[in-house]
């Protein structure tokens, strides 16, 4: 018994290390990287992430230097936002400045640069809320916009610019109206000054102007308040507001 169990150890010490091979996807070998990037574009209109992104993988380990790879590379991004949780679009914002960083002068770094701040932009929180995402998207939108000033996406990088300038500027709304309710109007004036300064295409200075010329008039600066209203009643005449500016004015002059 002794002497069959050394030789089968001596034969399996003989045998030697067992050698793994990696797993290959068998259906890549019978197709070109024009097949299979077709492939991969199936499964991503059919929302199947995980599983064009194995294609899309294929197509770029095996060709990265071939525009079809490129594009294999940006559509792996692409297929990470399109999930959208919080983990996937870390992960697109990776594979976004992966594709920057190897690709500076491609066609598409102004698409990738744009995407990496819709993933901010996607993350923003609502306007009561901390508005670091926010702050992150206007900075990442401006940076898109000053590297590729002629791109054809400009006016969909603006567009979502403003809409995150609006986040930011409601906000600011939400805490001055804080403020009004607690009547603290000098702090609540601070703040809606800061607004209009600050974000001048705001959609809704209408109300930050009625706003404004009511906490004037509780301090008691009747002539500033009489400025803001007027400016509700001759701006936004169309408003809710300017029904409620035109009493507002009329008590002032009463």
């Amino acid at each position: 018994m002794l002497l069959i169990v050394l030789a089968m150890t001596v034969a399996a010490c003989n045998r030697g290390p067992r050698q793994v091979r990696p797993a290959v996807d068998s259906e890549f070998l019978s197709l070109s990287k024009e097949q299979v990037f077709e492939k991969a574009e199936e499964l991503f209109k059919r929302e199947k992430w995980p599983r064009a992104r194995t294609y899309y993988s294929h197509v770029y380990e095996n060709y990265p230097n071939d525009p079809l790879g490129r594009r294999s590379l940006l559509r792996v991004a692409d297929s990470y936002y399109n999930q959208g949780d919080a983990i996937n679009l870390v992960e697109a914002q990776y594979k976004y400045r992966d594709f920057i960083n190897r690709f500076p002068g491609s066609e598409s770094a102004d698409y990738a640069m744009l995407q990496i701040a819709m993933v901010s932009y996607k993350q923003m929180e609502r306007p009561d809320r901390d508005q670091q995402r926010t702050r992150e998207a206007v900075e990442k939108f401006n940076d898109m916009l000053k590297a590729y000033p002629r791109s054809a996406l400009r006016p969909k990088a603006e567009e979502k610019l403003q809409a995150a300038l609006d986040r930011l500027a409601r906000h600011e709304h939400v805490v001055a109206r804080y403020y009004i309710k607690r009547r603290s109007w000098t702090a609540a004036v601070q703040r809606l000054n800061f607004l209009t300064d600050e974000y001048p295409n705001y959609g809704e200075r209408d109300a930050v102007f009625y706003d404004l010329g009511n906490a004037l008039a509780r301090l008691g600066r009747n002539g500033e308040a009489r400025l803001y209203f007027e400016r509700v009643v001759t701006e936004f005449p169309k408003s809710g507001y300017a029904e409620r500016a035109k009493r507002r004015l009329d008590s002032i002059k009463a």
